[in-house]
Order: structure tokens, then C-alpha cells, then sequence
């Protein structure tokens, strides 16, 4: 057992914290996105509130489809500006060359597809991964938003 966590230690020791120091570095594109997803799903809320509610006496339940297709939209413009945000990091840093290649990686490490070819330079390698990270949870939240959305129009909670 002692071998193990020596063999542990010695695996860490060689990664020399390069991924302590791509976490911390990631932070910043990660507190950008947590905020442009935060007041995306303000809107797309507001939207709901604002025109998703039908009138009383309304003969059918839910929002119009137009309301849903609107807050969609929303909610794939937030996740575009948050591939813009990681972009602009990749390119603002040095990591890669030219903003329509950072945006291309940025989509592609977003959505965890990962089949763009590009690589971040040096011990950069692994940075995507946790805007794949991120990105999951703003998919999370916006699955729970829409969900939200979609019980409270057909009143399921009610």
C-alpha cells in the first residue's frame, strides 16, 4: 500500500503543478462565463415572464412556440458569447494565433466535441478541458432553466 501512494506522489511530483496553474489561469474565462451565463438566464427568464404567460381564460395551456423558440435563441446566444469569451482568453493570451482559430478550438472544447486538430501550446495542452468542465455546468443550467420554464407554463408544479 505504501508503494501506491509513493507511486502517488511521484505522479503529481512529475505533472509539476501544471495543472494546479492551468486551473488557476482558467478561473478568469470561468468567472466570465459564470457571469454572461448568469444574466443570459436572467433574460431568457424575463422573456418567459414577459410574453410566456397566456392570457386568463385562455383556452390552451403553455407558452406560445414562438416564446420557447425566442428563449432558445437566447439561450444559444449566451453559450455563443461564452465560446467568444474562452476565444478571446486563447487569443488575448498568446495560446493561439489568430481569433478564428481560438474560436473554432473554443467550439470545439465547449461542446466536449474535442475533433478540432488544435492544440494550446506547451504545457497549455489541458486548459480546454476545463472549458469543456465549464461549459457542462452551463449546460446543466440551462437544461434546468428550460425545464423550469416548461413545467411552470404547463402548471405541472401548480
Amino acid at each position: 500500500m505504501e508503494n501506491f501512494f509513493l507511486g502517488i506522489a511521484r505522479t503529481f511530483a512529475d505533472l509539476h503543478y501544471e495543472y494546479t496553474e492551468q486551473f488557476l489561469t482558467a478561473l478568469v474565462p470561468m468567472i466570465v462565463t459564470v457571469v454572461l451565463h448568469g444574466y443570459g438566464m436572467r433574460l431568457a427568464g424575463r422573456c418567459f415572464k414577459r410574453f410566456g404567460q397566456r392570457p386568463a381564460g385562455h383556452s390552451r395551456a403553455g407558452p406560445h412556440v414562438v416564446v420557447l423558440i425566442a428563449i432558445v435563441a437566447i439561450m444559444l446566444a449566451t453559450h455563443f458569447l461564452e465560446v467568444f469569451a474562452w476565444a478571446l482568453f486563447y487569443f488575448g493570451t498568446n495560446m493561439l494565433s489568430d481569433i478564428r482559430t481560438a474560436v473554432f478550438f473554443s467550439i470545439n472544447s465547449y461542446t466536449t466535441l474535442g475533433a478540432s486538430n488544435i492544440e494550446l501550446p506547451g504545457h497549455w495542452k489541458g486548459l480546454g478541458g476545463f472549458e469543456a468542465m465549464t461549459a457542462m455546468l452551463m449546460f446543466g443550467w440551462s437544461t434546468a432553466m428550460l425545464a423550469a420554464i416548461v413545467q411552470k407554463s404547463h402548471g405541472i408544479d401548480d
